[in-house]
């Protein structure tokens, strides 16, 4: 009996009165040990939670506690994804600076248009970000935010933009390193609310967005503060090419600092060395690969099959949208999985079921969300994709992994659930208007273009 039956069985007796049956659909469950993608079934209770689930026909004991029970026959089912990096706010602005390396376009934007955001407008393109991530299929996301030269009335609009929506986050929250760290707790307390992870709770949890660049003793504090909240935190570290001896030339500070730890995650992680590897291995860190945007910004390919093989944690982002320009994780997978086997020479390093757990539970894992999402098992959140591959139609399906990685894309997505309620159906997101999203986004943005011009 493989892993994928047991579950089921295991599961039957604790079972609740009202639930909602899926069956028929070939389920991907990436859980760990199993591999399988076959037709089956889930059981969604009314809370949104996963009760049980299983290959085959539904036994009697799931169909009788099963108020409704949807036919998905001819479909595949999967965990939503899972982006461990992204920066909402930027949607806004895709294809800015298509020449740029990544400091190069940091000047086009960050510090371009840092100063120019009026009230309402951060609001708007996160909410634009977080909608646009959730159609394409990325039901949790971590926002690395952003504090530019905005006030701290609009920086925070950032978060209660996302805290209204259904897509799943984990907030990044930017410190104001120029205010002192009682300020620093002092906002923490005044914005953000206990996390109490619920099915119909998108907030999973406060998490840093730790800069490394200015004082030691800023960088010190920043990590004091993680370690007494028991936040994790993510840096931007060997990113761009360009500067990656001087980037690695800061590791041995970082040790120093105890920067490196299990709770740090790093950005990009391109061009490490073995000794760096290394030790952010043995500290339990973990890295965050962004395969669209490293080939947007031209920043290099990071050795993920070293990576893995080194013990290092690994998961996946989609990115902001104005670096990797599409939220689409399955063309996300594709670039990192056929430009590892372009760099390799060979097909035989990482397979499709591999780039699909990247992209959901690993991921989960390097945020620590992992007992809620990024994977379908029973007692987690009702967090799935169905997935039509006759439409558009990518042909007969002879590996179900396979085909989701090679041949499908976002467009292949016919519904997403969190927390067991249907939250895009066919490209459309119930309560929300995304055309009148879009027009409100392009005048803000043509405002703000406006301000720019008269400074």
């Amino acid at each position: 009996m493989h892993r994928f039956t047991l579950l089921s069985f295991l599961s039957i007796a604790t079972l609740g009165q009202a639930a909602t049956l899926y069956q028929g659909a070939t389920i991907v469950s990436l859980a760990d040990g199993d591999d399988t993608a076959v037709p089956g079934w889930i059981l969604v209770d009314d809370n949104g939670y996963i009760e049980a689930l299983g290959s085959g026909a539904a036994p009697e004991a799931a169909s009788e506690k099963a108020s409704e029970s949807i036919d998905l026959s001819g479909q595949i089912v999967m965990p939503g994804f899972v982006s461990g990096h992204s920066h909402l706010w930027q949607s806004a602005f895709r294809g800015i600076a298509p020449d740029g390396e990544l400091w190069p376009w940091l000047d086009a934007i960050h510090r371009t248009y840092g100063d120019d955001f009026a009230e309402g407008d951060l609001a708007a393109v996160t909410t634009h970000g977080a909608l646009d991530q959730l159609v394409h299929g990325v039901t949790t996301t971590y926002n690395h935010s952003h504090w530019l030269d905005f006030p701290a009335e609009l920086y925070f609009e950032q978060f209660q933009a996302e805290a209204k929506l259904p897509q799943r986050f984990v907030y990044a929250h930017c410190l104001p390193l120029k205010e002192s760290p009682a300020v620093w707790r002092e906002q923490i307390d005044t914005y953000f609310p206990e996390v109490q992870p619920a099915p119909d709770a998108p907030f999973l949890g406060l998490s840093l967005n730790v800069r490394n660049y200015g004082s030691e003793e800023t960088l010190d504090e920043q990590i004091k503060l993680a370690n007494e909240l028991g936040l994790t935190y993510q840096l931007h570290y060997l990113e761009q090419s360009s500067r990656q001896e001087g980037d690695r030339a800061e590791w041995p500070s970082y040790m120093e600092h105890k920067v490196v730890g299990p709770r740090t995650t790093f950005a990009h992680f391109i061009h490490t060395d073995a000794a760096i590897l290394k030790d952010a291995a043995a500290a339990g860190a973990a890295m965050v690969w962004n395969p669209l945007s490293n080939g947007r910004l031209g920043s290099g390919l990071a050795d993920i099959p070293g990576y893995l093989k080194a013990g290092l944690g690994v998961g996946m982002g989609v990115d902001g949208q104005a670096s990797a320009d599409i939220s689409d994780p399955f063309e996300n997978m594709r670039m990192g999985l056929y430009a590892t086997r372009m760099q390799d020479e060979n097909a035989d390093g990482l397979q499709p079921i591999d780039m699909l757990r990247l992209h959901t539970l690993r991921t989960a894992e390097v945020l620590k969300v992992d007992a809620y999402v990024g994977s379908l098992e029973p007692g987690k959140f009702a967090d799935f994709l169905v997935i039509d591959p006759k439409s558009p139609a990518t042909g007969p399906v002879w590996n179900p992994a396979s085909h989701l990685v090679f041949s499908c894309s976002s467009a292949n997505i016919t519904a997403i659930y969190v927390g067991g309620k249907k939250v895009v159906e066919d490209g459309k997101v119930p309560g929300q208007d995304l055309a009148a999203l879009s027009t409100e986004v392009a005048q803000r943005i043509a405002a703000i273009q406006e301000r720019q011009s008269r400074n």
